[in-house]
């Protein structure tokens, strides 16, 4: 029936066996895409849901009312509009696939089920290929010659996989190497083993082309040596040999074309008619930057050229690398050259992806790159320097030259250098970065250079201290000697002391104080005010900040009023000061004695406010409570109280003595009593009396409500010494007496009377 493999079936150039490899550029990017949409093969996309595929003498699609349908390019076209989405791409690469070869269709499918069949257990039972798929008819035929079909591991899977991408980028060295791992012959792939023999009759003309230059060399043609060189490359593109011959026989401004004859050079196509080109290199810390000159257009610098860099190693083979990345900028970069060692790039002109002329090679370049962002700032007698090194580098050499020569004592920091204790002058920062060679030798960058200047700073104030002084506060301080030193408010908190400031108009700095000047050379903060004052010292555009304390002048206290009450007690009474929590009271007495009493408003208010007071003069003065720990406490001026002496005259109605049966005249006593020194203004004592119509007389309200007595003035009366004067006897009982001080001094001295009933007369 020609069901089975090896039957002259199906369309021109189909298969005659399985093959053994998809032999197709591109396989595995194809492949990636099917296992991105979760495929086992290919055909999973190449068919709707219910149909199975044919595969003996071409794809096709079977079941539904068709019945039997050929996949071609017209069908993926319509899946890839049908499905579209995620199968999209998948598709349209199928189709490019199928218009390039209308064979490699059934060959990669073919490729993936053989594969597939031969990994399974079950890869010989036909229900297994059903399960693939396969129509069940060509299921049997499939998995019987799949089972016999010649069997890869690993590494020649990947070899088969990967030989068509390397031929199609002529790396013919590369497929060589590919090709030995494979089974002489091909396996029964026909097509297989037409290309192995063009790969080994490749190597053969390359290896023979190499061989012309060598002997060409050694006979001092080198004209002739770079030719056959030229023609080796164009023939394996990947050629070690080749490549390095044509950098090693390059002439500036010559050439050789790939044909192995010298070329007329002003023929069309000949490289040596063209303007010589220069590869010119932008060595950057992390890249390497390579660039025609004159630049050619971008489509020809992707798609004419090729760019190699060649590293010496030392007793080794120059290693080869091709660069691919496209600058934004134009020509390639290098993202990973290898530090520490010499290299050179070469630029390979391109036609039809063969090397079509000699190279344009780059001098040498060790690769070494130099730290980037090289920066540096400046404070007093300090510079302080930041970078980004490279990362292949091993380590970092910093030399700083001032003024006086080389700087010691280099403090260097990962990425960042901080010198202290310098001088004032220009000074030179050289950084060099430091690599390991392949011969274990350590070699240096070149060194980037800054260039600074360390400028004249203030001596920063060390100590600030305050003390208050009659409602005032001095200030006094240590350090600052060649600076400006002002006293500020920082209106959003100070900086730390020691912090180096500049005259920046986005923060300026504050005024000074203008608190009003004081007693002694103080300043007067407002009433009420919390003022951080820090120490700021200015020399010209800089400054440095210094310490700082907080003063505070609590808020006044209006209407003191203190009244002795006795026993060593006097009543305080005043009107309470908004917003204060606490009012202290301070009583300074007798000179050294102070009584200090602190009392909350609710207490104040319950109880009253008593201070314990000697009999002698004192002063009292009230404010609000200070609210900052630690703070200089500068009460505020006023609201001091001065509370005379308690001096106090007394008198008494002292009875007469008796004479037989009367009574002699009543003395009136006059007792003073006075702590400290009697004063000079001491009032004078009258006596007045005052006769009743009744009974009881009515005592006098005032020193002119009755008869004055007796005067006794205030020049007579000293402590310890009663005044005794007797009481005239010209009224007529009954009558009551009183006794009223005179005088500016009156209000200040307190008048102790008797008891109202002895001063009644009868």
């Amino acid at each position: 029936m020609g069901l089975e493999f090896g039957h002259n079936l199906g369309l021109r150039r189909a298969l005659r066996g399985l093959p053994l490899s998809p032999l197709f550029p591109g396989y595995g990017r194809l492949v990636a895409q099917q296992r991105a949409l979760g495929l086992r093969h290919i055909g999973d996309a190449l068919v709707e849901r219910g149909r199975v595929l044919g595969v003996l003498d071409g794809v096709f699609e079977e079941g539904g009312a068709r019945r039997r349908q050929h996949i071609g390019a017209d069908r993926l076209r319509q899946l890839g509009a049908a499905r579209g989405g995620a199968y999209g791409p998948l598709l349209a690469q199928l189709e490019a696939v199928q218009l390039q070869d209308p064979a490699a269709l059934r060959r990669i499918l073919l490729y993936q089920l053989v594969e597939l069949l031969q990994a399974h257990p079950q890869g010989s039972d036909p229900a297994t290929a059903v399960a693939l798929g396969i129509c069940p008819q060509e299921a049997g035929p499939l998995v019987r010659v799949a089972a016999a079909h010649l069997r890869l591991d690993g590494e020649q899977r990947r070899a088969v996989e990967e030989l068509a991408d390397a031929w199609a980028d002529g790396k013919v060295r590369r497929a060589a190497g590919l090709a030995a791992l494979l089974p002489a012959g091909g396996g029964g792939d026909a097509l297989l083993r037409r290309r192995l023999a063009e790969i080994a009759e490749r190597v053969k003309e390359a290896d023979g082309a190499l061989d012309a230059a060598r002997e060409a060399e050694k006979a001092g043609d080198a004209r002739t040596a770079e030719d056959c060189t030229l023609r080796a490359a164009c023939l394996a593109s990947d050629c070690p040999r080749a490549l390095l011959g044509l950098v090693r026989l390059h002439r500036p401004g010559g050439g050789a074309s790939a044909g192995g004859e010298k070329p007329d050079p002003a023929a069309a196509g000949d490289k040596r008619a063209e303007p010589r080109e220069v590869l010119t290199l932008r060595p950057a810390p992390e890249t390497v930057t390579v660039a025609l000159s004159p630049m050619p257009p971008a489509a020809d610098a992707a798609n004419g050229r090729r760019v190699i860099r060649l590293t010496r190693v030392p007793g080794g083979p120059t290693g080869i690398t091709e660069i691919t990345d496209l600058s934004p900028a134009g020509g390639w970069v290098d993202h990973s050259p290898p530090f520490g060692q010499e290299v050179r790039y070469a630029a390979l002109p391109l036609r039809d992806g063969t090397i079509d002329g000699p190279p344009v090679v780059s001098d040498v370049l060790l690769v070494a790159p130099d730290v980037s962002g090289l920066r540096s700032t400046t404070g007093r007698g300090r510079i302080e320097a930041s970078w980004t090194e490279p990362s292949g580098a091993l380590g970092i050499r910093v030399q700083l030259v001032g003024p006086d020569g080389p700087v010691d004592g280099d403090a260097v920091r990962t990425g960042a250098l901080t010198v202290t204790g310098l001088g004032v002058g220009a000074y030179v920062l050289r950084v060099h970065c430091r690599y390991r060679s392949p011969d274990g030798a350590v070699i240096e960058s070149a060194g980037a250079e800054h260039r600074v200047s360390v400028d004249p700073w203030p001596t920063p104030v060390d100590r600030l201290d305050a003390t208050a002084v009659h409602g005032s506060v001095r200030f006094s301080w240590s350090g600052g000697d060649d600076a400006d030193v002002r006293l500020v408010a920082w209106p959003a908190g100070p900086p730390e002391p020691g912090a180096e400031l500049t005259d920046d108009p986005a923060r300026p700095w504050p005024a000074p104080l203008p608190w009003q000047a004081g007693a002694d050379g103080g300043l007067v903060p407002p009433p009420g005010s919390v003022t951080r004052v820090s120490a700021l010292a200015v020399l010209g555009p800089r400054a440095v900040a210094g310490p700082g304390l907080v003063v505070e002048c609590p808020p006044a206290v209006a209407g003191a009023r203190v009244e002795r009450v006795g026993g060593g007690r006097a009543r305080v009474t005043f009107d309470w000061p908004a917003e204060a929590g606490e009012v202290a009271a301070t009583v300074e007495q007798d000179g050294a004695s102070t009584v200090h009493r602190v009392v909350a408003r609710s207490t104040y208010v319950r109880e009253g406010l008593y201070v314990g007071v000697a009999p002698s003069a004192f002063s009292l003065t009230l404010s609000a409570a200070p609210r900052t720990p630690d703070a200089v406490v500068v009460p505020p001026p006023g609201g001091a109280v001065r509370v005379p002496a308690d001096i106090a005259v007394s008198y008494r109605i002292v009875p007469g003595a008796r004479r037989a049966l009367r009574r002699g005249p009543s003395l009136l006593r006059v007792t003073l009593s006075c702590p400290g020194e009697v004063p000079s203004d001491l009032p004078e004592f009258v006596l007045v009396a005052r006769s009743g119509n009744g009974r009881d007389p009515v005592r006098p309200r005032t020193p002119t409500d009755g008869t004055t007595l007796l005067r006794v003035g205030g020049g007579t009366l000293s402590p310890g010494s009663p005044v005794e004067l007797p009481v005239p006897s010209g009224l007529r009982p009954p009558y009551a007496l009183r006794g009223f001080l005179l005088g500016e001094g009156a209000a200040d001295v307190r008048l102790d009377e008797p008891s109202p009933t002895t001063l009644v007369v009868r």
